[in-house]
């Protein structure tokens, strides 16, 4: 015998056989999908209830029935009004009034049951005269009693699904009118006897079973919208059951009467637990969203300190501030306000523009524009000038803030205070590239503006011109008057040569009565060139042969004495060109030239001739 693998047997079977077959496990699944709803244990645990209450009434006798009649008719009033009640007590999560409009259903549905219990009581004294009209009034109020409810439902469910913002006040006046219409109709109906299942129950109950068959599924449907709506529902299928019950009655005090009373006080219970459960497990999410509350604030709170302690160690040490998108200032810290000299009042709602120190060049902000409005942190150093006057550097982080959409809402500026940093760089540049006596450039600097003047001049074709000048008899000051007054006469004669010379030249001083002219740029024209050179020569040897006037400190005002001095200088000049000299060979032809003008006599200005 083959063996068959059972598994694969199906794909063997007719067509319609796995259509079926499909089906019935939809099916199956759609039933296991209702047995697991929430709260469906409550509704079998009351359907098992209704089903023995049943089976006890099926065998009791007629004459006990009528006092149990109007038991069950004044308890349902009652749980009716008080799911009314729990109803107003709550506060769940519907759409707007959908609470308000059930309170409002129950609450009519209790008025209409609670009117029928009572024409049923056996009045005396005063309020005899109701039972004169109980065998008419009887009769009529139990369509309103048993209709109101369901078109309350049916009603809301429109509402819910329309979206209607029906006030509360005009849903009441509507219940109103409809309790009144159905009132009126039931008194139009043929008056109650007792004629078994062709009496007045077939034409007024029928109708009501399919108007629960329709409350029913409309609410099951939004069953996951609330746990209330499932609620509802499985209401529904009990107040069915039991008016499907009254269906088969033939007098009111019989037993299926007294099924269909049953049937609707279990469902009221099973409501009144469905919604006591559903406060229960909003209470519970409540209670969990409290707690995840607090632990949340508390998370916050220390977020917030942890925060505050970042901010309190940010603003000891770095300089914040905020612009909006068009930037105005809308915040800056302490060390703000201290380095500017400017009040938080005088910043917010100004520009930027107010430290302005005119160091840097409109490039340089047009460069740092681009990148923050780009989206882009721009990061760089900055000198600006505070309310004083005072100019200080920050190295500077702008980081752009933008919103969820990109749109740039802010920009963010972190500085750091770095001016005694640049002060003690260009302290140390100056050290290295200036003389400490006549603040003139030293050799050093001299050497690499040569060597970017040989360069330009390689490019332009321009001459440039070199010339080394040395102060004659210049030893003899100092061993008569002292290095001080040496150093007065070396101070005055690099501020005669400044003033000798245009802006582009350089003076540089290379120690001792030793000064170097550099003249960059001159023309093309080498004869021209050279005619200028002579030119600054001549006045530079006029202005350095003028009297000086040296005056040494003294601490005693009435020692202070002023010193004539006469001093000439020797003055050796070389014109270059793009010829291939290199700078230390410029140098030696303006020093061989200089020493060249001392052997002549010395107050003389010698041009440097290349030998054959």
């Amino acid at each position: 015998m083959p063996n068959l693998n059972l598994s694969h047997s199906v794909h063997f079977l007719p067509s319609p056989l796995k259509k079926l077959g499909r089906e019935v496990r939809l099916i199956c699944n759609d039933l296991i999908a209702v047995l697991k709803t929430h709260y469906f244990d409550y509704f079998l645990v009351a359907l098992v209830l209704y089903a023995l209450l049943i089976i006890g009434l099926w065998g009791a006798e007629l004459e006990k029935f009528e006092r149990l009649h109007l038991s069950l008719d004044t308890s349902n009033a009652i749980l009716s009004m008080l799911l009314a009640v729990s109803l107003l007590g709550e506060r769940h999560r519907l759409q707007p009034n959908v609470r308000h409009y059930l309170v409002i259903g129950f609450g009519f549905a209790a008025g209409t049951e609670l009117l029928h219990a009572l024409i049923g009581i056996e009045w005396s004294g005063h309020f005899a005269w109701i039972a004169q009209f109980s065998r008419t009034m009887r009769p009529a109020t139990w369509p309103p009693s048993t209709y109101v409810l369901p078109l309350a439902l049916a009603w809301i469910y429109w509402l819910i699904r329309h979206q209607a913002s029906l006030s509360p006040v005009r849903f009441m006046g509507g219940m109103m009118l409809l309790t009144v219409s159905l009132f009126a109709l039931a008194f139009i109906l043929p008056s109650y006897v007792d004629t078994g299942i062709l009496g007045i129950q077939r034409p007024t109950q029928i109708p009501l079973l399919f108007l629960w068959l329709g409350v029913i599924y409309v609410f099951w449907q939004k069953r996951n919208e609330h746990r209330l709506f499932r609620g509802l529902a499985l209401m529904g299928v009990l107040l069915f059951l039991s008016d499907l019950c009254m269906l088969y009655s033939t007098s009111p005090h019989e037993k299926f009467t007294m099924m269909a009373h049953l049937g609707k006080f279990i469902a009221y219970i099973l409501l009144h637990t469905i919604q006591m459960r559903v406060a229960a497990e909003d209470g519970q999410a409540r209670d969990a969203a409290e707690a995840a509350l607090t632990q949340e604030k508390e998370r916050l709170q220390l977020t917030l300190n942890e925060l505050n302690y970042q901010k309190f160690a940010l603003d000891q040490h770095v300089i914040v501030s905020a612009a909006d998108a068009a930037g105005r200032i809308i915040y800056v810290n302490e060390k703000m306000c201290d380095i500017s000299a400017y009040s938080k009042e005088e910043l917010l709602g100004k520009n930027h523009r107010v430290f302005s120190s005119g160091t840097h060049s409109v490039e340089f902000f047009q460069e740092m524009y681009d990148a923050i409005t780009s989206g882009k942190a721009w990061h760089g150093e900055i000198c600006n000038r505070s309310k004083k006057g005072d100019l200080y550097w920050q190295d500077t982080t702008i980081v752009p803030y933008a919103d969820a959409a990109g749109t740039i809402r802010q920009y963010i500026a972190l500085a750091t205070n770095i001016t005694e940093r640049k002060q003690a760089n260009a302290q140390i540049y100056r050290l290295a590239f200036y003389d400490p006596l006549t603040n003139l450039p030293n050799r050093r600097l001299l050497n690499d503006r040569l060597a970017q003047a040989v360069a330009a001049s390689k490019r332009s074709g321009r001459y440039g011109a070199l010339m080394f000048i040395d102060l004659d008899h210049f030893k003899p000051l100092n061993d008569k008057h002292g290095h001080a007054v040496g150093d007065l006469l070396l101070v005055e004669v690099a501020r005669r040569l400044v003033g000798a010379i245009r802006d582009c030249d350089t003076i540089a001083r290379f120690g001792g009565d030793e000064f170097v002219v550099l003249l960059a740029e001159l023309t093309a024209d080498q004869a021209a060139s050279t005619i200028q050179a002579r030119n600054v020569a001549e006045k530079i040897h006029h202005v350095l042969g003028e009297t000086y006037s040296l005056k040494p400190q003294d601490e005693d005002e009435s020692k202070k004495i002023t010193l004539e001095h006469h001093c000439t200088a020797s003055i050796g000049v070389t014109v270059f060109a793009n010829q291939d000299n290199t700078p230390e060979e410029i140098m030696m032809q303006a020093d061989i030239a200089m020493y060249q003008s001392k052997t002549d006599g010395r107050n003389v200005i010698h041009f440097y001739q290349p030998t054959e």
